[in-house]
């Protein structure tokens, strides 16, 4: 049985292994060419001394078509499911795939509706003549569901644009931005309305009518099961928490025991954690490798510091015996083999998939590559830094730590002069956004070759 789990956990990791090579940009300018191939341009082009008229319409529909088409997308991506997260790259990547559909969705949805008020003044001025008897196309079918359609469009796009502006206020705590984010399904729904109220005959008798059906039946399957709470079901675990302990500086180590039906993971994945059902799930790298023990008990191990509004609160509310439900495992950051060598940075709690790794080189009898791991955080206590010591030697990975409060923070010039043959390694990061965003400029600008720079910023918001 356990055989059989770990199989199927590396039969996972090599799937996602294989499918990063999808490179998401082409898949977006293909998409987007077909979208640009679907537009009925033929009624521009015909259009004579009603030019200005029709121009107006295209612009009106054509935002809306790709307002709605980009909201669909964002409803797809936020189901989490294992094929597209192998697609793009990781569940990370899914989130942010997600969030920039659905705020250039929104965006387009603004853009389509000030063109609506930006006409109606233009015409109040007379800078803009409807044409005598001009027919927009729009299906007389539905002409008894316009006024409900335009209703529920305007005070969805308004409401969206609430939404957005929640997600981008850091201040405004992560548990309610996501029960405000649950209405966005509802939202949708008026949005479709709207586009098969007023999509004109032109698209459905074109390419983009089948564009159209394809995006929105999708983005209904997905309202559906966001709706009925299915997303994501079919990977979750209910388990216990078997012990916490403190490890200073704000840093709770969780044990938790989750019987056989955990299915496995890879060092470096993470899963999402749901310690307390108001609050909701929360991401959090999984710091322990499938192997041994932790196999045979069915035990992960997570590391939590207190970083935010909920995290600051664990230390005083969780206690051995807790339920929770895990969801998962997630993410691509795998440490995929293909290079001589490799280089892990770890800045902070990004030390724990790093752990996790360890643990799993130690656990195995096959070689591997050369791995140096940089371990950059504020006071490394001693016990930290015997317990990484003593695992580093164990895997044979050499380790290096820089404790910022006696010297300068790492950067890539210090990798690079220890590190002569840097170039022909993979760099596997884990840890702030901005020590990560500045550690990848400085290695490209150096010549890393694109795709040898790894890492993984998993965020809900």
């Amino acid at each position: 049985m356990l055989w059989a789990k770990n199989r199927r956990a590396r039969r996972n990791s090599k799937n996602i292994m294989a499918m990063k090579k999808l490179n998401i940009w082409t898949v977006t300018g293909v998409g987007l060419l077909i979208v640009g191939l679907a537009f009925p341009w033929g009624s521009v082009s015909d259009a004579g001394p009603t030019l200005p008229w029709t121009i107006y319409l295209q612009l009106l529909f054509a935002s809306g078509f790709l307002a709605l088409a980009l909201m669909s997308v964002a409803m797809v991506l936020a189901l989490r499911l294992p094929k597209i997260e192998s697609w793009v790259g990781g569940l990370d990547q899914c989130y942010r795939l997600h969030r920039l559909s659905a705020e250039w969705g929104v965006g387009l949805g603004l853009t389509h509706y000030l063109i609506k008020v930006g006409a109606k003044a233009l015409r109040k001025e007379g800078l803009l003549v409807k044409p005598q008897g001009f027919d927009s196309g729009i299906p007389e079918l539905f002409s008894t569901w316009h006024d409900v359609a335009k209703l529920l469009g305007e005070l969805g796009l308004y409401a969206s644009l609430a939404l957005v502006a929640v997600a981008l206020i850091r201040a405004i705590p992560y548990h309610l931005f996501a029960r405000l984010h649950r209405i966005l399904p509802l939202l949708y729904l008026g949005f479709v309305l709207h586009g098969v109220v007023f999509l004109p005959l032109s698209y459905w008798k074109n390419l983009s009518g089948a564009v159209f059906v394809i995006c929105v039946v999708a983005g209904l399957v997905a309202t559906g099961l966001s709706l009925s709470g299915r997303i994501g079901r079919n990977r979750q675990v209910q388990g216990r928490v078997a012990e916490v302990t403190s490890l200073g500086k704000g840093v709770q180590e969780v044990q938790i025991d989750l019987g056989p039906a955990w299915p496995g993971h890879e060092a470096g994945q993470f899963a999402l954690f749901t310690f307390d059902t108001r609050e909701g799930a929360h991401p959090f790298t999984i710091a322990s490798a499938w192997e041994g023990e932790n196999a045979r008990l069915h035990r992960i191990r997570v590391a939590i510091k207190a970083l935010g509004d909920y995290t600051s609160t664990l230390p005083g509310t969780l206690v051995a015996e807790a339920p929770v439900r895990v969801e998962g495992p997630y993410g691509s950051f795998i440490f995929d083999q293909g290079k001589g060598r490799q280089i892990w940075i770890a800045g902070g709690i990004g030390l724990t998939p790093f752990v996790a790794r360890l643990e799993h080189l130690v656990a195995s009898t096959a070689e591997h590559e050369p791995v140096d791991l940089f371990y950059s955080a504020r006071h490394v206590s001693p016990e930290t830094l015997a317990r990484l010591s003593t695992i580093a030697s164990a895997g044979a990975v050499r380790l290096h730590v820089i404790d910022t409060e006696q010297e300068a923070p790492l950067n890539a010039k210090q990798v690079v002069e220890m590190i002569p043959d840097w170039k022909a390694s993979s760099i596997w990061f884990c840890g702030p956004l901005k020590f990560g965003d500045a550690l990848e400029k400085s290695f490209m600008s150096m010549g890393l070759p694109k795709g040898q720079f790894h890492r993984e910023a998993f965020d809900f918001r």
